[in-house]
């Protein structure tokens, strides 16, 4: 995949992206890797869904570094157990502090990137309306 490719860019920007998201998914409450990656689905209509390879790192390093707790959960009735991940304190304000760093960098990512104001808020509008149908 070569740079005049735009799913390279997206992979990048789904890289940069998923953490935060992780986190958006799991401040809602406890999930499961598999259901994280769903949410992440469905929040982001197919758009930036990651790999469970992607996911399951990120789960881990949340529990590993205190920002998620873990627990075993059965499933269904001789099933494997799945962990079940949930925010800790410190886990939320992880949330929060990415809210506010996103929020604060992406107008500028904007004005960086489009020259013409104008036209790329229209082409947002555009882009959001089909899920508002």
């Amino acid at each position: 995949m070569g740079l005049t490719e735009p799913d390279y860019w997206k992979s990048l920007i789904n890289i940069g992206l998923t953490k935060v998201l992780v986190l958006k998914v799991l401040s809602k409450g406890p999930n499961h890797g598999y259901g994280v990656l769903k949410e992440l689905k469905a929040m982001t209509s197919g758009c930036c869904v990651p790999t469970f390879g992607t996911i399951y790192p990120i789960l881990k390093e949340l529990s590993q570094n205190g920002y998620a707790n873990i627990h075993e959960d059965q499933q269904l009735k001789g099933a494997r157990k799945r962990r079940v991940y949930t925010l800790t304190p410190s886990g939320n304000e992880a949330y929060r502090a990415a809210l506010e760093a996103w929020r604060s960098t992406i107008p500028y990512i904007y004005r960086a990137i489009e020259n013409d104001g104008l036209a790329f808020v229209e082409d947002m509008k555009r882009r959001l309306s089909v899920f508002r149908t």
